[in-house]
């Protein structure tokens, strides 16, 4: 069973994407963009205090008319975070996402942010391991089993 460490672990998981409280949610969309990723976590130092994703841009600033050049992450951030550790498996991550209608984890051990999964890593890992499961039974079957 994949765990979050297994994910991390993978050479395509790019830097942490984070910015502090006072960077404005521009900054924020212009780091997403550049990355191509659909959230930043708000850090003040090692300090987590929240995450801002592409459905707090929709519904905190363009159905309210908020400008993205004025507006603070502190602001319109999701401070009320989920967080998961890194011996977790992609199973109980996949419950929690679906429970709290997620997309997006920060990983967390002992108070020091180790990085982001999101549901499209957990699906990748997921098929990954259904995969190696299905041509481990297809050799059993054609008898190569050592």
């Amino acid at each position: 069973m994949p765990s979050v460490s297994d994910i991390l672990a993978t050479p395509d998981k790019r830097a942490l994407a984070a910015l502090p409280p006072d960077a404005t949610v521009r900054d924020a969309l212009q780091l997403m963009a550049e990355r191509n990723i659909g959230s930043v976590l708000i850090m003040q130092g090692d300090a987590l205090l929240g995450i801002f994703t592409e459905r707090d841009y929709a519904r905190k600033l363009a159905l309210k008319g908020l400008a993205s050049a004025d507006t603070l992450l502190a602001d319109v951030m999701t401070a009320k975070l989920y967080v998961v550790g890194p011996r977790q498996t992609v199973q109980e991550c996949m419950g929690i996402m679906t429970q709290a209608r997620l997309r997006h984890l920060p990983v967390v051990d002992g108070g020091q942010v180790l990085g982001l999964v999101s549901i499209g890593d957990l699906v990748n890992a997921q098929l990954a391991e259904q995969r190696f499961l299905i041509a481990q039974m297809e050799s059993y079957i054609a008898g190569n089993m050592a």
